[in-house]
């Protein structure tokens, strides 16, 4: 089955947008943060420039961030996170247009 990434982005959103054990560990700034990467796919380049740091210290504060949601909040989601944010990184020319699903 495919799904479009669009509706998986939606998902994700609503997900970190209404979590309340992320919205209890995490401060706002780092929810942006996960929101930009994660859900808008932008680049480190893009969210240095957007919130002005070096984008060295953009890329510590997000594996920070994931890090913090590894311990607090789920093994599992950070893992799943981490994941995403690899393939972003592998190609950060849009990796995910479709989603495969196989239903086993």
């Amino acid at each position: 089955m495919n799904i479009e990434k669009k509706n998986v982005n939606i998902f994700l959103a609503l997900w970190i947008k209404h979590d309340p054990e992320i919205w209890s560990e995490l401060r706002d700034i780092q929810i942006r943060f996960l929101l930009d990467r994660i859900v808008k796919e932008m680049t480190f380049k893009e969210m240095s420039e957007k919130y002005n740091v070096a984008e060295g210290r953009m890329r510590q504060l997000f594996e920070a961030l994931l890090e913090r949601i590894d311990r607090n909040v789920s093994e599992e989601a950070a893992y799943h996170l981490r994941y995403i944010n690899k393939k972003l990184d592998e190609r950060p020319d849009k990796p995910f247009t479709v989603v495969e699903i196989y239903l086993n």
